[in-house]
């Protein structure tokens, strides 16, 4: 570990796994002489992986959850310690990722101390982070109105409240409709045994629910607008086994009509060069949802799918391409990788698919093209279908995402949390630096992993979250260095 030369009294907003990835770099750097972080429910406490349930998986194998960034296997290690039989394309449950920031978590607050790193864990919301009476410092007011000030700010909070649909906002809060999964046993304890139940969604979050619903001995229906469910890997490995084409990359035009046959185009012969074989043998076109996800189950037991060895280069090669783009041409350029390649980024594990398809074959798992008209809520919830049916359900669990991370900014202060929605949108740059509106410099505010999203346009992994971290407090330490042997040339010459 670095020894600590940085004068920074740095503070991090969010203790998920983009914040003790944040954390951990800066000790490993000692860039700051002290370090506070913020968050109202603790250290890997957020939805993304406080859930409890062994059936909940991480969508990405064990190669690409290590918060340290230059230790891709740490995550790996701390699964064989704690006694699973891991191998790095294994999906572990997620509760294991909690577990794993925990404990990471307390090693470098350890090494912190040791180090002279003052520090502390602060469980509170922060609500605003504005500037104080000098240029160079900040202040982070937190919901129990307390402040923290620091020098260097680093965003790192997650996505925002659940996305519910038009035809479901007019009912939340009834008995027996979620606006999510989370937390699971809230669900769970609430259905009578045996109910039926409407999941709104298939894509990841719908198939979590189906899952956990059926494990627990309900029927599912998942409904969405497409009917499609996740393509289906075996693994997320993180190095490309062929050489990623940036020039092709760099030559597509995003405002193209034909921006999308292009970009498949790049992906085809990516995938063909892994192992000889033509995309179309890696992958199904079946519209029925079920076949076709029982199809590309087999093929990824075959070991045939190897578009999912490309998938974490070119999505980062996407990420470098469109990161300059104005942010209307990322966004068109975004959904059109979306739609064409968006079931594929979004996969499943293997494991999920096959438990989906023995429930299906039980006739407890069915999957519908289609978004309800209209609910109408009475001792069970009535759905009128969009082509005229009605179907009757116990329980309605939405599972359609969720909102962008909650940041907005005035002239002078990031806005964090409800407030945001009132407020102007929050600019950051390539170098993930928030800029106000009509300052001349940028800020001393990074945002790192989900929300960098204004910044960087694909970020959906940790270990994209913890590559950021990395090199932000790598060059850090760089700069302090310099400003060291500067200092020091300085005081030879006196």
């Amino acid at each position: 570990m670095a020894s600590a030369r940085g004068r920074r009294r740095l503070a991090i907003v969010g203790a998920g796994a983009s914040g003790v990835a944040a954390f951990v770099a800066a000790v490993r750097y000692g860039v700051a002489e002290s370090i506070d972080l913020i968050d109202p429910v603790g250290i890997g406490a957020g939805v993304a992986f406080s859930a409890k349930h062994d059936a909940l998986l991480c969508n990405t194998s064990a190669e690409t959850m290590s918060i340290v960034d230059d230790e891709p296997d740490d995550f790996l290690a701390y699964l064989r310690a704690s006694g699973v039989a891991a191998t790095k394309d294994t999906f572990a449950p997620r509760a294991y990722v909690s577990r794993y920031l925990t404990a990471r978590y307390e090693q470098f607050a350890a090494s912190a101390r040791e180090a002279g790193i003052e520090h502390r864990l602060v469980k509170a919301a922060a609500v605003r982070i504005e500037r104080s009476g000098t240029a160079k410092d900040y202040r982070i007011v937190l919901s129990d109105r307390s402040v923290v000030d620091a020098t260097d700010v680093l965003v790192c909070i997650g996505h925002g409240a659940p996305q519910a649909p038009p035809e479901v906002e007019p009912h939340l809060g009834a008995p027996l409709l979620f606006e999510s999964l989370y937390p699971e046993q809230r669900v769970l304890e609430a259905l009578k045994p045996r109910s039926r139940v409407l999941v709104l969604g298939s894509r990841l979050s719908a198939v979590d629910s189906a899952l956990l619903l059926c494990e627990a001995g309900h029927t599912v229906e998942m409904a969405s607008p497409s009917g499609r469910l996740p393509a289906v890997r075996t693994a997320t490995p993180r190095a490309c086994p062929v050489d990623v084409d940036t020039q092709a990359f760099a030559r597509v035009d995003l405002s193209s009509p034909v921006f999308a046959w292009r970009l498949l185009r790049i992906i085809a012969r990516a995938a063909q060069a892994v192992g000889s074989r033509p995309l179309r043998e890696q992958i199904e076109r079946t519209r029925e949802p079920i076949e076709r996800m029982q199809r590309e189950a087999e093929l990824a037991r075959r070991g045939v799918t190897d578009w999912q060895r490309i998938l974490v280069g070119y999505m980062d090669a996407a990420e470098a391409r469109l990161r300059d783009e104005p942010l209307a041409l990322q966004r068109r350029a975004l959904a059109e990788c979306s739609r064409v390649v968006g079931r594929y980024l979004f996969a499943c594990p293997v494991q999920n698919a096959e438990k989906l398809l023995g429930y299906a074959s039980q006739g407890r798992l069915t999957v519908r093209a289609g978004t309800p008209a209209r609910l109408h809520p009475g001792s069970r919830w009535t759905v009128a279908w969009r082509d005229g049916t009605n179907d009757d359900f116990d329980a309605v669990v939405c599972a359609t995402g969720f909102g962008n991370p909650p940041l907005a900014a005035t002239a002078n202060a990031v806005i964090v949390g409800d407030a945001a929605q009132g407020s102007g949108p929050l600019q950051v740059a390539p170098d993930l630096r928030v800029r106000f509106d009509r300052a001349t410099k940028p800020e001393r505010i990074w945002t790192l992993g989900l929300a960098s999203q204004a910044g960087a346009p694909i970020v959906n992994a940790v270990y994209q979250a913890v590559r950021q971290a990395h090199d932000i407090c790598r060059a850090w330490h760089t700069d302090d260095m310099t400003c060291q042997s500067q200092r020091s040339v300085v005081e030879e010459l006196e």
